[in-house]
């Protein structure tokens, strides 16, 4: 029989709590409690928990749960009622249902963590040193890999890698995976992941013992390379040189509008332009957008890359690829511009590079892990001392604003006619989608027309 002072609760929480470890959050803080009960997705985006157990232990866990959790979780939203006791013996992560009572939070892309970073560089760890696609519960792509919810590794990106026996140990048991590991869907590493590859714009494949380290020394030769990230492909050629950037310009018919240049860390970012400790926090963010900043007079980057401006757009890697190749070549700072054709969206297959970046790019730096989602870099600048968005996207998308007041019905709206990004409002939250592109492009339209759809499936 249970005791008097055994109780119960039921909570469901809306927010960014699918993809960022929350499942093995509970789990681990219900173990510290000695809590019973359950963990389990919705297919909303919601998490709901039945927890049950001394009364004493269900209000230190609800204190703690309020209170303090990883930075990568965000809440609400959330709802504790008053449950039955049911008697479970203990407390489990159980299987995902599709039922929703809420509108979701989809998690944006998270930028590399100081650990994931850590273990790359970590020649005593093979499974994950200079692991290209290494992340965990706190970082690396969400947004750009999911294709419907709840969030599950199925129905991702990621299901196309069986994970090896290491990665299915951490996944499996916490006291191997640990809080940033256990229950992670995106988990894999060396012996798992996805594959890399160096090609000619052609098609034919470059051989090579040391991928990154030769795309690297391709780029300080001069070539230009398209390379692949979780959200597009980038187009990477050295910042420094006028002939390099100049026969950039050229390619993609850029004459004046500024590139942004990648910087491997603060210290390089700060030869370049100026920072203070909000710039500094802004570039190590999460969220790892293109910073807007003034220039240093003696910056080594080329006037051509943003020519008559006193701004340089400056960020940092934000994927083990990026940090990795920027730490092989010599001046470990790179132009990184979208790899697209002027007002056209970012390539995110290798059919487009192949077919749209011919004659602008000379190699290409591939992998097979599938961009679900198209999703460009986000840009900002401080005015004064507030940031203010210029292109939303990466890092910030889709997450939604809230506004004052409860519409009567969804509204689908979109613009403006450049640099165009789309929004659903229902109730009381306008949700935006990244940057899109320019309206003049039929393929802006129907990309665009794609993500309202996607935006209204994944959500409802």
């Amino acid at each position: 029989m249970v005791s008097v002072s055994y109780i119960a609760k039921n909570i469901r929480v809306v927010g960014i709590v699918q993809g960022v470890g929350f499942r093995p959050y509970v789990k681990l803080l219900a173990d510290k409690y000695g809590i019973k009960g359950f963990v389990r997705n919705l297919g909303g985006g919601e998490v709901e928990i039945h927890i049950e157990g001394p009364g004493d232990s269900v209000n230190s866990f609800i204190n703690e749960f309020l209170t303090s959790r990883p930075s990568a979780i965000y809440i609400e939203e959330y709802e504790i009622t008053e449950a039955k006791p049911l008697g479970y013996g203990d407390f489990k992560i159980l299987e995902s249902r599709v039922e929703r009572s809420a509108i979701s939070m989809i998690p944006p892309d998270m930028a590399i963590c100081e650990d994931c970073l850590r273990e790359i560089l970590d020649n005593n760890n093979p499974r994950r040193y200079r692991y290209l696609f290494n992340s965990c519960s706190f970082c690396g792509p969400r947004f750009a890999v999911i294709k419907a919810l709840p969030y599950d590794r199925h129905n991702t990106s990621w299901s196309s890698f069986r994970m090896c026996p290491h990665c299915e140990r951490e996944y499996w048991e916490p006291e191997v995976g640990g809080i940033r590991r256990y229950y992670y869907q995106g988990l894999s590493c060396k012996y798992c992941g996805p594959g890399v590859r160096l090609l000619s714009i052609d098609g034919e494949p470059i051989g090579t013992r040391d991928i990154i380290h030769d795309t690297a020394k391709l780029i300080d030769e001069g070539y230009i390379v398209a390379v692949k990230g979780v959200g597009g492909y980038h187009i990477a050629a050295l910042a420094s040189l006028d002939d390099v950037v100049l026969k950039l310009r050229r390619r993609k018919k850029r004459p004046t509008q500024p590139f942004a240049v990648m910087a491997l860390d603060l210290d390089i970012a700060g030869r370049l332009v100026e920072l203070n400790d909000s710039a500094k926090d802004l570039l190590k963010s999460s969220q790892r957008p293109i910073v807007l900043l003034p220039k240093k007079p003696d910056t080594p980057v080329s006037k051509y890359v943003s020519p008559n401006l006193d701004k340089e757009g400056v960020f940092l890697p934000y994927t083990a690829l990026h940090y990795l190749l920027l730490s092989e070549v010599e001046d470990h700072f790179l132009i990184m511009t979208s790899g697209n054709v002027h007002g056209h969206p970012m390539c995110a297959s290798i059919n487009c590079v192949m077919n749209k970046l011919r004659g602008v790019v000379d190699y290409v730096l591939d992998h097979d892990l599938e961009i679900a989602h198209r999703v460009d870099d986000s840009v900002v600048r401080f005015t004064g001392d507030k940031v203010v968005i210029l292109r939303r996207s990466r890092g910030y998308a889709p997450m939604w604003v809230r506004i004052r007041r409860r519409l009567r019905r969804p509204i689908i709206a979109f613009g403006a006619d450049l640099q165009m990004a789309g929004a659903v409002a229902v109730e009381d939250k306008v949700i935006l989608t990244q940057y899109i592109g320019d309206l003049d492009e039929y393929e802006t339209l129907e990309d665009l027309d794609r993500e309202l759809l996607v935006h209204e499936d994944l959500r409802y």
